[in-house]
């Protein structure tokens, strides 16, 4: 059964269940663009993003002509070589990449065009094409980021079902490590009161500068939507205690409150320091701007809001 029009980012093909992604329906489509400006969005540093997938619910969609579409936009005059983002809405390693393989194709086209490229993943697939970005690191600049906001295999679950185990992740860091990429770590989602202890913080640095990371950066969990409510639900089944602290942290926004924003900085600077981890921030590094408070939101708030990129 196709997907509603309303839902498709391009022009369907067929509909299809893979063994690769168990539960979801994949539809793979032939998208019009792939570039797409996220200049005005304070939660991206970067002035462009392309996804190779896009997800409603439980509809994958799966653009099989993404190479090619990518190919003829970064041939433009106009194109002036900006970096571009891979993973910033749905992590580009997920399980049907595996069947599909559209990331090689699409790193490709980027380092033939002379394309920066900052890719973000919680997977271990990203392991198959190390060689590849090995190569491509001699050409271009390269960027990966890897996920990983605790060692706690059971809460990590928790956080991002399709994600690999943090023990998986810290030995994929050494290999990108091994590898001259300089992995920088998003310490994300980072739940409070369950991962953010003094104790915690320090033993995932140590952890992270052990396996070769070169830097972290730090962003609370958000609450929003869906997901928001479903972890809220667990919470209060697991950590029921925790409910009124979390009322208090998040009122009715979905993001933190500014004085724990401003709280977790003051934790996290020395343990960033002990361990090295807060390399010169280069263009990539940089936190995404905070936009003007309107006349309903203090610049507090806001602050809270932005993702808390530390270091």
């Amino acid at each position: 059964m196709a997907a509603p029009t309303e839902l498709m980012c391009g022009d369907p093909v067929r509909s299809v269940i893979l063994p690769e992604a168990p539960g979801v329906r994949v539809h793979e489509v032939l998208t019009r663009t792939m570039l797409e400006s996220v200049t005005s969005d304070r939660h991206h540093r970067h002035s462009f993003a392309a996804s190779t997938v896009q997800r409603s619910g439980e509809v994958l969609q799966v653009k099989m002509n993404a190479a090619a579409v990518l190919r003829r936009e970064v041939r433009r005059r106009s194109w002036r070589r900006e970096t571009v983002a891979l993973g910033v809405a749905e992590d580009p390693y997920q399980s049907v990449e595996e069947h599909y393989r559209l990331m090689p194709q699409v790193l490709s086209v980027l380092s033939e065009s002379q394309t920066p490229i900052a890719l973000y993943t919680s997977s271990t697939l990203l392991l198959r094409d190390l060689p590849l970005l090995r190569l491509i690191g001699r050409a271009v600049p390269v960027t990966v980021s890897v996920a990983l906001a605790t060692l706690d295999a059971g809460l990590s679950a928790r956080l991002d079902p399709g994600a690999a185990s943090p023990q998986a992740r810290l030995a994929m860091v050494e290999r990108l490590a091994a590898a001259g990429l300089a992995p920088h770590i998003r310490i994300a989602p980072l739940p409070p009161l369950l991962a953010d202890g003094v104790a915690q913080l320090d033993a995932l640095l140590a952890a992270l500068s052990g396996a070769g990371a070169s830097r972290v950066s730090v962003a609370p969990l958000h609450l929003d939507g869906d997901d928001g409510a479903a972890f809220l639900g667990w919470l209060g089944d697991e950590h029921p205690a925790l409910i009124r602290r979390y009322r208090a942290l998040y009122g009715r926004r979905s993001f933190v409150s500014a004085e724990y924003a401003m709280t977790l900085r003051a934790r996290m600077a020395p343990l960033v320091e002990r361990y090295g981890l807060g390399s010169e921030p280069s263009a990539e590094a940089a936190p995404p701007p905070i936009r003007q408070a309107g006349a309903d939101e203090s610049v507090g708030e806001r602050l809270g809001e932005a993702a808390l990129t530390l270091f």
